[in-house]
């Protein structure tokens, strides 16, 4: 999977991801032997990997650390971050990493073989898919639909979705949504009320890019497929409350208020 994020500090590197889904700051966290000394991130390695984490904190001093740290050769290969900062930016380029940044760490996993490219931004993750789905918010009212997933699924088993689907070849996201609102409830009066920026969702080798869209029915008569086990209609706020798939609040939300 070939992922564009914005590149920082030029160069190449390939090799593992060492994931933190926290700030860092070199100074007193980053050790000499290539650790993390302290906080979330506590004895995780990063000498001789690719150190994803979201971005830096602390003061600009830190910058150094990492030169000494490419100095004694316990540096990260490359760093990753979800929007760089100034001290982390200026240690990669002092230090001569490669760096990007624009890039969601949810998608990655620690492990992870990488290639990162400072110079452009490109990162590729190596054994990676990406698959594009839709997925339809549908409302009945002032009621949304949420339906349990069932065993039968390939992800996110015994979760709640939205009605989803993969995004056959040839078919534009507002196609596969309304195809996939007709084989999982057996609705067909289906109005596509706004289409949302997509975003990535990662499960196991695959990231799906997922196209969020809100729709609206008359009908509130669901005709379940195999694909799920039980279906609701509930007022939004009740999503916070259920096992979900990742980001399916967050999506909506933004969806509502855009």
């Amino acid at each position: 999977m070939i992922i564009n994020g914005r590149g920082i500090s030029p160069g190449t590197a390939k090799g593992k991801i060492a994931l933190c889904d926290d700030y860092i700051s070199p100074l007193g966290e980053m050790g000499k032997d290539g650790k993390i000394k302290s906080g979330k991130c506590e004895n995780l390695e990063f000498k001789g990997k690719i150190f994803a984490f979201k971005g830096g904190r602390g003061s600009t001093v830190g910058s150094y650390v990492l030169l000494e740290l490419k100095e004694n050769l316990t540096s990260p290969i490359a760093i990753i971050n979800e929007k760089a900062e100034l001290v982390i930016l200026t240690g990669a380029i002092i230090s001569e990493i490669p760096m990007i940044d624009g890039i969601p760490l949810n998608i990655l996993r620690n492990d992870d073989e990488a290639k990162i490219d400072g110079k452009s931004g490109i990162l590729e993750l190596l054994g990676v898919v990406q698959k594009e789905v839709s997925t339809v918010y549908l409302f009945h009212g002032d009621k949304l639909l949420v339906l349990l997933r069932s065993n039968h699924v390939s992800s996110f088993q015994n979760q709640y979705s939205a009605i989803s689907g993969h995004i056959e070849e040839g078919e534009t996201p507002e196609e596969a949504g309304r195809r996939e609102v007709l084989e999982e409830t057996g609705i067909s009066d289906v109005e596509i009320e706004k289409i949302g920026k997509p975003f990535p969702v990662r499960w196991e080798n695959i990231v799906f890019v997922v196209h969020p869209m809100l729709a609206r029915t008359k009908s509130d008569k669901i005709i379940l497929n195999w694909e799920n086990r039980e279906y609701r209609w509930i007022n939004v706020d009740e999503l916070s409350r259920l096992n979900t798939v990742p980001r399916l609040k967050e999506a909506l939300e933004e969806l509502l208020k855009s």
